[in-house]
């Protein structure tokens, strides 16, 4: 029996239940970081027919669903999309925290016992889902298909790879230094000899001089009159206004910049067509799982604004990127043999400065400005010339444990005099303490 299911939602729970009605040879996880709910309904007139229209016209959409945990970022979303746990039970609670032991800043998929492969540049920069506390769709899969079925993850970034392929898949992501798609040694003594044939080619840099120009005619973009606004951020040197130009002139930063434009989605694309094939996914006897991340949306959305004119235009591109992509797995392994999946990691906040035009009463807080300010009430309240606060993530402050110990303070009263410090700051509305979680 043809096997077709589309499942489009923000939340990963439905996957594993939809998964018994019957066998397909393939599911195919898409995950679009940032993308933010609504973008969908507000382009889908534009959409070609074989992309995301096709989804839309042909799944089963879950238009109310919601993450629960607090912090909405990449390494959190993902990790629940992976594992159908909250991130209180996944382990991820953030893309990054502080390490008390090792004393220092670290990524959710840091792990140094796991060093890169095929980045010379920070072969000790280790990646691996060492981090994640629960088992994940693909680590289950794997197990259930007694060695028939396999999981990959492709992404531009680590950790939209690593969490979905789990412990027992294969990931690969974009190295920001060398343009090349990398994995680590947890899942490959060596790189691949296909991988390295593929980097071989040095596909980044067939976009050595790149312009990114708009898809379609201007007058058909919503925020045309938008493309030029103060707050925003680009990054690598290609400029606040469409067009958007990638220049080779220093390889680190023309890679990075890369990510910045709808250039990563369509090398995510690239390698992942070249996996399929190098791996012959979806071509055995049992169910292989391949997750695909596409990033460029978070990247241009931090730097440009989720109602920027970058914005629309990439989502048209993404559009392409992804009927590019079904109609590619049509060709190798059948749609009806494939069940599909979309969902967002995480969504984003309009910019303030866009909020204000609209008459609402928002500012910018700067909480690099406050956190500093606070920690010099919290030394002169206590009594004490030493720092106390050791690290802000936001929205996460880190106490310095040993200073608050030698002080002969008590930790719970340091983090409510803080919280009480906090409340008292225009455009906080609470804070909520370790200790008061606990509870």
């Amino acid at each position: 029996m043809p096997f077709k299911k589309i499942l489009l939602a923000l939340a990963g729970l439905w996957l594993v239940t939809n998964l018994h009605a019957a066998q397909p040879s393939l599911v195919l996880q898409i995950t679009v970081d940032q993308l933010r709910g609504g973008m969908l309904e507000q382009s889908s007139d534009r959409f070609g027919p074989s992309g995301i229209r096709y989804l839309l016209d042909n799944g089963t959409v879950y238009a109310n669903a919601h993450y629960r945990h607090a912090n909405t970022v990449t390494g959190s979303g993902h990790a629940t999309l992976a594992t159908g746990a909250n991130a209180a039970g996944n382990g991820i609670v953030a893309n990054d925290w502080y390490d008390y032991e090792l004393g220092q800043q670290v990524n959710c998929v840091q792990d140094r016992n796991s060093p890169l492969l095929g980045d010379d540049d920070k072969p000790s920069l280790g990646r691996s889902p060492a981090n994640l506390k629960s088992s994940t769709l693909a680590d289950e899969l794997v197990l259930a298909g007694a060695g028939r079925s396999r999981a990959f993850g492709v992404s531009v970034k680590d950790r939209g790879a690593i969490f979905l392929a789990g412990r027992n898949g294969k990931a690969f992501w974009y190295s920001r230094r060398n343009g090349s798609f990398i994995t680590s040694a947890w899942y490959y003594e060596s790189t691949p000899e296909w991988v390295q044939e593929w980097n071989s080619h040095r596909p980044a840099d067939a976009y050595d001089g790149y312009t990114w120009n708009l898809l379609d005619e201007g007058a058909e973009y919503r925020a045309i009159a938008r493309d030029d606004r103060a707050f925003e951020r680009p990054r690598g040197g290609i400029g606040n206004t469409f067009p958007h130009r990638l220049v080779k002139q220093d390889a680190p930063t023309f890679y990075s910049a890369l990510r910045y434009t709808p250039v990563a989605d369509e090398l995510t694309l690239a390698f992942t067509m070249e996996l399929v094939q190098q791996e012959q996914i979806g071509r055995r006897d049992g169910t292989d799982y391949l997750a695909v991340s596409f990033s460029s949306t978070d990247y241009i959305g931090h730097a440009f604004g989720p109602t920027s004119l970058e914005t629309e235009d990439n989502l048209l591109r993404l559009d392409r990127v992804i009927a590019q992509l079904l109609a590619f797995i049509d060709g190798q392994i059948g749609l009806e043999n494939t069940l599909i999946v979309l969902s967002s990691d995480h969504g984003v906040s309009i910019a303030p400065e866009v909020m204000a035009e609209y008459g609402m009463d928002v500012a910018r807080l700067g909480m690099k400005r406050e956190m500093q300010r606070l920690d010099v009430r919290l030394q002169a309240h206590f009594g004490t010339d030493r720092n106390l606060i050791i690290k802000y993530l936001k929205p996460w402050i880190f106490f310095d444990l040993a200073v608050i110990e030698a002080a002969g303070l008590d930790l719970q009263a340091v983090e409510s005099e803080a919280a009480r410090m906090l409340r008292e700051t225009t455009g906080i509305r609470e804070v909520v303490t370790r200790s008061s979680l606990l509870e």
